[in-house]
């Protein structure tokens, strides 16, 4: 596989920028912007974005090595991993979702050349994905939990295992099973990540009529999560006026 190495040292900068942040699922409501038809009458919305990678898998041996020549103990599915090391941004991948509840199928323009993909339509609800590369198929380990109720973007990003012909999606510890390989980002950084650092500043304060919600940070955010493939909803939809 090329080895796209400036491109991949500004995705470290943007990580590095980002610091801590947990942005791998973000739900985004532009409250003063919503029409004012009654939840009964509209029909919530939203669009899923991010980046397609490729596990390396040569590359993430030769940096497990490396880190276990600097310290016997070295333990690589406790340790933080700096992921942008062994994994490529993929260009022409297809992300497809599809809805559970219908079956409806949602699909994404061609990545671009940095990886970015974008689903321009997700109603509300739990979706399982598969990406297409090259002619191949990569069904991914998780699905994602949707059920909001109120106008989103989320941040997804997956990492092809081209040897297993399967994808993962990011996640942080919050979302992360057991199954899931210590090569998996734990951090998804897209141009929304950059955008929300822009407006957010160091501070991290949005402005008011933007509601930025966490997956696993509170209640508000407590029905947006990463689940395994065997779970239909991660838990009950959480009102927006619940909020605390």
């Amino acid at each position: 596989m090329p080895e796209q190495v400036g491109s991949r040292a500004g995705i470290r900068e943007d990580m590095k920028n980002l610091g801590t942040r947990k942005l791998a699922v973000i739900a985004i409501a532009l409250a003063s912007f919503l029409p004012s038809a009654s939840a009964e009458e509209k029909t919530l919305q939203g669009f899923v974005i991010g980046r397609v990678y490729e596990i390396d898998k040569e590359r993430y041996r030769k940096y497990i090595e490396a880190k276990r020549s600097q310290d016997s103990d070295f333990d690589e599915t406790l340790a933080e991993l700096d992921a942008m090391e062994f994994v490529d941004e993929r260009e022409e991948v297809i992300v497809t979702g599809r809805q559970l509840a219908t079956n409806a199928i949602f699909v994404s323009e061609l990545s671009d050349e940095t990886g970015e993909y974008a689903i321009r339509e997700t109603p509300v609800g739990t979706y399982e994905f598969t990406l297409r590369h090259e002619g191949f198929d990569y069904p991914v380990k998780q699905r994602l939990d949707l059920n909001v109720q109120l106008d989103y973007v989320a941040e997804l990003c997956f990492v092809i295992d081209r040897e297993e012909q399967v994808a993962w999606m990011a996640a942080d510890d919050v979302r992360r099973t057991s199954d899931v390989p210590p090569w998996v980002p734990r951090t998804c950084v897209s141009h929304l990540s950059a955008c929300l650092a822009l407006i957010t500043g160091t501070d991290g304060i949005l402005p008011d009529g933007l509601l930025l919600l966490l997956a696993g940070a509170g209640a508000t955010a407590s029905a947006i999560g990463i689940i395994s493939s065997d779970q239909v909803e991660a838990s009950s939809p959480v009102p927006q006026n619940n909020q605390p």
